[in-house]
């Protein structure tokens, strides 16, 4: 009986322990955090609500630029020259080991990149940078939307480093085009693209900088910005406040490769000229002003009276070339193109380059300390009259009076050529293989009056300078452009 009533207690106690347990737990975990969810400070801002519109702006370029934007995967081949075959071909190595040991010139690697692009056209008409596309074999386009295209490149421009493709759609999303002249330092920009194929990543900042030179070529002016640009990003668009695109993101600054605070956009203005030039004769024409030009220092500045960063004298004008039959003379100071300003040669090298030949500019020049503006109608420049375009490099046969020579093509020097590079002999480089070893050293357009001490006068000098060193294996070119001597040096 006790043993019973010792169970009975035992089972009531074990009982009443667990109901207090589980009445314990219950309370315990059904009992919720009491999260703060507004905080008051910033919600009782006045100035709250001009944020959150100017947040609601950005959320809206995102939604309405993002599906215009693309990414770029690149398919090609590089050529990598061997860095042994010179050493191994050796006639002295091979004399001992024989061809055992030989060692082509160049390898082909095949190479996969990325980039980013923006759709203008509804009907498939993309911007992207030439340095995303040049080595190309195949390129394939990506939509936000999953879909994949191959494009084809329409034209590109490598001293803009602009490329048009093209893929075959329909009704596709496209960004609208802004004024990139309207653009200053201090705007709210945004950047879009693939930066280390992490797609549609998107980046704000404001621009730093506007007209900056010196990057690529005379032919131009970047966009600074603070925004973050990484590789991959290139091709991609920057947009304005207004959700328009102002500039193609291209290049950074960098001591490591990536983002560091400087990257650069080429302006939208210039990609459009490029596009409508390579849509109306498929190559890019740059203007020509027939002018020598130099730098004027502080000090003569001061004399003539002009501005701070004004004014490029004329050193010589080519006879009956543009500025010659316009009036332009040796010794005036041009101080503006079409109205903008002109202070270094870089800028009018931009000026006049950017319009095409046969446009009519208005060219502002000081004489005598007396403003003249002048009328000028542009003629092609002579480099592009020497190559003028890929399809010419790819001639298998030379022209009459030309000569091949290291895969490369020369002929004798135009006497307008000539003018122009101040100097009274020479011949000029029209094209250039790419397997040849000039490749990337020189380039069409160049003149020539020299080879290892040997002056080179004509096509007649350089066929017996030819014929003499069959077996030299080391060239230092003497070369003459705008009225300055350089040298450049192979070894083959």
């Amino acid at each position: 009986m006790k043993a019973k009533m010792k169970f009975i207690i035992l089972s009531t106690l074990v009982l009443i322990f667990f109901g207090s347990f589980i009445a314990c737990k219950g309370n315990l975990f059904s009992k919720n955090l009491d999260y703060e969810t507004k905080n008051k400070i910033v919600e009782s801002m006045p100035e709250l609500d001009t944020a959150l519109k100017l947040q609601n702006v950005y959320r809206n370029i995102a939604k309405s630029i993002m599906p215009a934007v693309v990414n770029i995967q690149v398919e090609g081949e590089a050529i990598i020259r061997n860095p042994y075959s010179d050493f191994f071909n050796d006639p002295f190595f091979r004399r001992f080991f024989g061809d055992e040991f030989s060692q082509p010139r160049e390898f082909r690697r095949k190479i996969q990149a990325t980039g980013s692009g923006i759709i203008i056209t509804k009907d498939g008409y993309i911007f992207s940078n030439h340095h995303v596309v040049k080595e190309a074999k195949k390129i394939y386009v990506f939509l936000s939307d999953n879909r994949r295209f191959e494009a084809k490149v329409v034209g590109a421009d490598p001293e803009t480093d602009i490329a048009l493709l093209k893929i075959d759609a329909d009704n596709l999303p496209v960004a609208p085009l802004g004024n990139s002249d309207e653009v200053e330092v201090g705007d709210f920009v945004v950047a879009i693209g693939n930066p280390f194929n992490l797609s549609w990543t998107y980046t704000t900042g404001i621009v730093s900088a506007i007209g900056r030179k010196g990057m690529v070529s005379g032919f131009q002016k970047f966009i600074q910005t603070d925004a973050a640009v990484n590789p991959g990003n290139s091709g991609g668009p920057l947009v304005n406040i207004k959700g328009q695109v102002i500039g193609i993101n291209t290049a950074i600054q960098s001591q490591t490769g990536g983002y560091q605070g400087i990257s650069f956009a080429v302006p939208i203005n210039i990609a459009k000229n490029v596009a409508k030039q390579l849509l109306t004769h498929g190559n890019i024409e740059r203007g020509f002003l027939g002018i020598n030009i130099m730098p004027i220092d502080d000090v003569t500045r001061k004399a003539l009276g002009l501005d701070n960063n004004e004014g490029v004298m004329v050193a010589n004008v080519e006879p009956k070339g543009p500025a010659d039959k316009a009036g332009i003379k040796k010794g005036d100071i041009i101080t503006k193109i079409e109205g903008k300003k002109v202070g270094t040669p870089e800028d009018l090298m931009y000026e006049v380059g950017n319009n095409a030949p046969g446009s009519v500019i208005k060219v502002e020049v000081i004489r005598n300390k007396k403003r003249i503006e002048f009328t000028v109608k542009l003629k092609e420049r002579p480099s592009q009259l020497a190559s003028k375009n890929e399809k010419d490099e790819k001639q298998e046969s030379p022209q009459k009076g030309a000569i091949e020579f290291l895969g490369a093509r020369f002929s004798n020097a135009p006497k307008e050529l000539l003018e122009e590079n101040s100097v009274e002999f020479g011949v000029v480089i029209e094209a250039i293989k790419d397997d040849s070893p000039l490749y990337g050293v020189l380039e069409p357009g160049l003149i020539i009056v020299g080879i290892n001490d040997t002056e080179i006068r004509n096509i007649n000098d350089l066929k017996s300078f030819v014929e003499k060193n069959k077996n030299e294996r080391r060239f230092i070119f003497l070369i003459a452009r705008n009225g300055m001597l350089f040298y450049r040096g192979i070894e083959r």
